[in-house]
């Protein structure tokens, strides 16, 4: 049993269709969704964007604020406060969605949203530097 897990950790780590990284000062385990049509490669760059990306700790930690800002911006009737001390309450990362980008690693923590469950938000990276965080159609 034990060798089974560790091919199976083996093959996800190579196929990189999921990825364990630390958001916001938790540990999670993240489908990783790729931007690509039936029949189409993986392109090398969306493979290269998930390894840099799931190794960039400062660049997510620091887009916390970033994440807080946009929840107060949009919703702090509901909050009820000018600050948040537990983003999960509104906020949970579900998966990460990688664009079909060759000049550029673009990549989006996808996540599910308190208080827009339908649309959720996206937390936008560009070479692993935050870009913008809105609905999730910004990237779709």
């Amino acid at each position: 049993m034990q060798l089974f897990l560790e091919v199976q950790l083996f093959l996800e780590v190579i196929l990189m269709n999921k990825v364990k990284m630390m958001i916001w000062s938790r540990e999670y385990k993240l489908d990783v969704i790729y931007d690509c049509y039936e029949g189409e490669e993986i392109l090398d760059s969306q493979i290269d964007a998930v390894k840099a990306f799931s190794i960039s700790d400062k660049e997510i930690e620091a887009s916390l604020e970033n994440v807080k800002n946009y929840c107060l911006e949009m919703n702090r009737e509901e909050i009820g406060t000018n600050s948040i001390e537990n983003i999960f309450k509104y906020v949970v990362p579900k998966y990460l969605y990688v664009p079909r980008e060759k000049e550029k690693h673009v990549i989006a923590i996808m996540c599910n949203y308190r208080f827009d469950p339908e649309n959720g938000i996206a937390v936008v990276f560009e070479n692993e530097r935050f870009k913008e965080i809105g609905m999730q159609d910004i990237i779709l």
